[in-house]
């Protein structure tokens, strides 16, 4: 018996023994499954990064279109405010150049017609700093961007086609034409007329 127990007892030695080199064995199936686990994560993290990367210069780009479209708009919204109010105004200019020059004929009133030219031109500097530009073609050639022709007249001291007198000013605000000038062109061939 003392045999069997001795037997027993180096068994279990023999065998805690194996299961303690078991354990201290490295299971390489089981460290690999760690580390592909943890490269398909980082993979994962990175993959995520570049999408909120993506989406974070889709989205600054929307957000710079955004703003540039903003300005774009404000600003043709000023152009269209101030034309209209300044086109609303040409009328009044035209009244008050057209009694000015009614009133210029007569020497009584030269007091009153040199402070409304004053007043007149005032204004056009203010407007001019605007960006209205006054378009009076006198002696130039006709341009039919410009200009509308009412009527032609003999003249034989102005190149044919060219304006001999301005009836109306024509305006413009910036590159935008906001009234045509209406003018009287010259004619050298009384026979065409």
């Amino acid at each position: 018996m003392e045999k069997s127990e001795n037997d027993s007892v180096e068994d279990k030695i023999d065998q805690g023994h194996s299961e303690n080199v078991n354990e201290q064995k490295p299971d390489n199936s089981s460290t690999n499954k760690d580390e592909d686990r943890w490269e398909d994560k980082l993979n994962e993290a990175y993959g995520k990064q570049d999408d909120l990367q993506n989406k974070y210069l889709r989205v600054h780009a929307d957000l710079e279109n955004l703003k540039k479209r903003a300005i774009r708009e404000r600003e043709d919204a000023v152009q269209r405010t101030r034309s209209q109010l300044i086109g609303d105004l040409l009328p009044i200019i035209d009244a008050f150049q057209m009694g000015l020059s009614e009133a210029s004929k007569y020497d009584v009133a030269k007091q009153f017609t040199d402070g409304f030219e004053m007043a007149i031109k005032q204004l056009e500097n203010i407007l001019g700093e605007y960006g209205l530009v006054v378009i009076d073609p006198i002696n130039n050639e006709f341009d039919p961007s410009q200009h509308e022709a009412i009527s032609h007249e003999f003249n034989d001291e102005i190149k044919d086609g060219n304006v001999v007198k301005t009836i109306r000013c024509g305006y413009k605000l910036g590159n935008k034409l906001l009234r045509p000038a209406s003018v009287i062109l010259a004619k050298t061939n009384t026979n065409e007329i």
